[in-house]
């Protein structure tokens, strides 16, 4: 006993002594809880005021100690009470003690005095003083959230689990666990059970629980895997809630084409992915970035997936489908092909209104590069005749004009360069 507990029993003590025929007398004022389930025993806690403990004297200290021996209580209505029993002593103003209720109906449902004596006989009472709730039937209400109805899974993806529990008060959580299994494999071979119970505060009246487990890549579409979910309440006996999830596996989303396999660094190429098990929210990615927009558009019919390029440095660019049943990566690669490159025309000039045979020389030329002549390339008329020699060499013919003009060198798919004010006309 701390040194300033026993000053305050001992000046208790003392008063008492001294007033002897004017006993405090005690007084309930609440009861914590004001109102539970009555299940079986239960811990009450009695505040109000003059709550004075006897007293005994320690005979190795010396001290006078406080006992609750001489405190007894009971709870119900007249001609029903339980008793009392093992109560502790927090100060003149806070008692605890059990209530003890052997069959839990036996009390049943309702408003109940609450009544104390004292060790002097000195009694105290509070009507309807305490609210039974009878017997706790009411099982926790369990929450999917994720995985919901229609969520699709593949062998080797994470199964992102949500739940949630609660209990109707002033009924407490004491339980929300999972278990994850997975039927045996083609191999023989079959996964141990994953089991877990998920964190909560003690008393609290809801769980949340998030978790993730992954499916094991050595099963087959078409096979089925469980999640089962177990909540539990503090009823006596406990009431509890199960949710049985079986989750029957999909086919991972396949890859058979890529139309264009080439396009410019700029990106911009419309493209058309065709495979399977494209489901809504699949993303196609060139490299580490997605096509536009937003990683493509998905068909109706799960089978393509169209979009346009987005830019990349000149080279090959891996092509990966991403989809909640998996990844999917096509066998072979989109070649980034850089644009033709204008080094020189020659001649570089001509006469006015007279059209001039010229030779182009670059890079990258192919047979869909097109020389135009103009100050803009809009306005740009094409070279006539123009012939694909090599990759480095166009011919053809300038048209007859008259000034300045940017010679360009475009391609659909691979974008354009130009050489500005490489071509001009001059007096015959």
């Amino acid at each position: 006993m701390t040194p300033g507990r026993r000053t305050g029993l001992a000046v208790l003590a003392a008063a008492l002594a001294g007033c002897t025929g004017n006993e405090p007398q005690p007084r309930i004022d609440a009861v914590e809880p004001a109102q539970a389930y009555t299940d079986g025993d239960l811990r009450l806690t009695l505040m109000g005021a003059d709550f004075i403990p006897s007293f005994r004297l320690d005979p190795v200290s010396g001290q006078r100690v406080a006992t609750m021996d001489g405190f007894s209580g009971r709870v119900g209505n007249p001609p029903t009470w339980f008793p009392l029993t093992d109560f502790g002593w927090v100060g003149p103003t806070q008692i605890s003690a059990t209530l003890d209720l052997p069959d839990p109906d036996d009390l049943g449902a309702g408003p109940c005095d609450v009544e104390i004596t004292d060790p002097r006989g000195r009694k105290a009472v509070l009507p309807a003083g305490f609210l039974a709730l009878g017997r706790h039937t009411f099982a926790p209400i369990v929450t999917v959230t994720s995985p919901s109805a229609g969520d699709l899974y593949a062998p080797g993806t994470i199964i992102h689990g949500n739940v949630s529990a609660v209990d109707q008060p002033p009924g407490q959580m004491t339980a929300l666990a999972w278990r994850y299994s997975e039927p045996p494999a083609d191999d023989g071979t079959q996964r141990d059970p994953v089991t877990a119970t998920c964190p909560f505060r003690p008393g609290a009246e809801e769980i949340d629980c998030t978790f993730d487990v992954t499916i094991g890549s050595n099963l087959d579409p078409g096979m089925t895997v469980n999640l089962d979910i177990v909540a539990s309440d503090n009823a006596v006996p406990p009431n509890q809630t199960s949710v049985d999830l079986p989750i029957r596996l999909s086919a991972p989303p396949t890859v058979s084409s890529v139309t264009p396999q080439a396009g410019g660094v700029a990106g911009g190429t419309n493209v058309v992915i065709r495979g399977s098990g494209f489901v809504a929210g699949s993303r196609v990615y060139f490299d580490d970035t997605p096509i536009i927009p937003d990683g493509g558009v998905v068909s109706a019919d799960q089978q393509t997936i169209t979009g346009y390029t987005p830019a990349h440095a000149a080279g090959p660019a891996t092509v990966t489908v991403q989809s909640r049943l998996g990844l999917a990566t096509w066998f072979a690669s989109f070649e980034y092909q850089p644009p033709p490159q204008i080094a020189s025309i020659s001649p570089a000039y001509g006469l006015q209104g007279q059209d001039t045979p010229v030779q182009v020389s670059g890079a990258n030329f192919t047979t869909s590069t097109i020389i135009y002549i103009g100050q803009v390339l809009a306005a740009a008329v094409p070279l006539a005749n123009a012939s694909c020699l090599s990759d480095t060499e166009i011919i053809g013919v300038v048209p007859g004009a008259s000034g300045q003009a940017t010679v360009w060198a475009f391609d659909a798919n691979d974008g354009w360069t130009s050489l500005p004010d490489g071509f001009f006309w001059i007096a015959p």
